[in-house]
């Protein structure tokens, strides 16, 4: 296969497969250097094809360090610290300039490196470092195909936008989510900033969107954020009313107005049931596509030339791959404990 699928998990360290998931290998670092018991929070692939991968673990210190593979995870190399005292839960790495590194993190914000990681400078967005549940998180940080934009989604304290690689700002909100309540669910002005995963895309009939998963549902906007739609997803025999939890989102690098996005119950059920729906109208209308799963879909990654593969995982310890866009998944016969994140890489 052309292709890798890389693991982040809690507890359990690093895993790699390089056969769409009959078989995996646990990863080796450098420092920290017990295999079996790295904590990593975030990962993700180069989009450059290179095979390299960049991972977050928990250091002794209570920070998280960055780890460097080129080897499509099989060996990973200590490079630097992101922010010093910080756990970092997000990263992402500038498909135009292949040094450049952000690092989402908990208390939020966001830090930049333009040399591999190895020295970084926290960037200007403003985030806020307290919410109701305790420290913000940024959840994603999501570079588009176009030059210097960047969304990076934060729970709880909204949605980042910037259009000059991170040197300004602005702080937006969903709005209209009270439509989507059920009987029995209280509302609090918080929903609308409380954000779990951000991608750019397009609308059905051809509009630059952005679209956004939050505990309540789906929400999309094709007017620069002025306007929000939003939805929740269609009920059957297996996929009950409670599945609106949604938690991860990807967008078709081919067709951008094909979304799948990653469900589950809310919390504290989220570790009970979970799916992946797929829309081909830009999130106007959904379809089940996967098996109902054990728990909440938490992370799904695509290979960077390939739009038709993708992985997803649920947090506890599911794995799931598709090789036709989204229409169909596959589980992998072997789980794992908690997964945090999944990457596929190219070659």
């Amino acid at each position: 296969m052309d292709y890798s699928i890389c693991l982040a998990t809690t507890g359990a360290g690093l895993w790699t497969s390089h056969d769409g998931g009959k078989s995996w290998i646990l990863s080796h670092c450098d420092n920290p250097k017990y295999p079996y018991e790295l904590c990593v929070r975030a990962i993700t692939a180069s989009p450059d094809g290179s095979g390299t991968v960049w991972a977050t673990i928990d250091s002794e210190r209570g920070e998280d360090i960055l780890a460097q593979s080129i080897d499509r995870g099989e060996t990973y190399q200590y490079v630097g610290v992101p922010a010093p005292g910080r756990q970092v839960l997000s990263l992402a790495v500038d498909p135009h300039a292949s040094q450049t590194i952000l690092a989402g993190t908990r208390p939020g914000g966001v830090f930049r490196s333009t040399d591999g990681g190895v020295t970084w400078t926290e960037l200007p967005v403003g985030v806020s470092p307290e919410c109701s549940i305790g420290a913000t998180r940024v959840t994603a940080i999501r570079y588009t195909d176009v030059p210097g934009e960047i969304w990076v989604s934060v729970e709880i304290d909204g949605l980042y936008h910037s259009t000059d690689g991170g040197g300004s700002w602005r702080r937006f909100e969903v709005s209209g989510g009270k439509v989507l309540l059920g009987e029995g669910e209280i509302w609090k002005d918080e929903r609308h900033a409380d954000i779990h995963d951000v991608v750019a895309g397009r609308s059905a009939d051809g509009r630059r969107s952005v679209f956004v998963a939050t505990p309540i549902g789906f929400f999309a906007s094709d007017d620069d954020n002025q306007t929000w739609r939003c939805t929740r997803y269609p009920v059957d025999d297996t996929y009950e009313s409670s599945l609106f939890y949604t938690r991860s989102l990807h967008a078709n690098a081919a067709d951008p107005s094909v979304l799948v996005v990653g469900v589950g119950r809310r919390p504290p059920d989220h570790g009970s049931l979970g799916g992946i729906h797929r829309s081909e109208d830009g999130g106007l209308t959904w379809r089940p596509v996967s098996p109902v799963l054990r728990s909440v879909v938490w992370k799904i990654a695509g290979h960077p030339h390939d739009a038709n593969v993708l992985a997803a995982v649920t947090l506890f310890g599911q794995v799931a791959t598709t090789t036709d866009g989204g229409s169909s998944w596959q589980l992998s016969e072997r789980e794992f404990g908690e997964i945090r994140g999944v990457a596929v890489v190219g070659s």
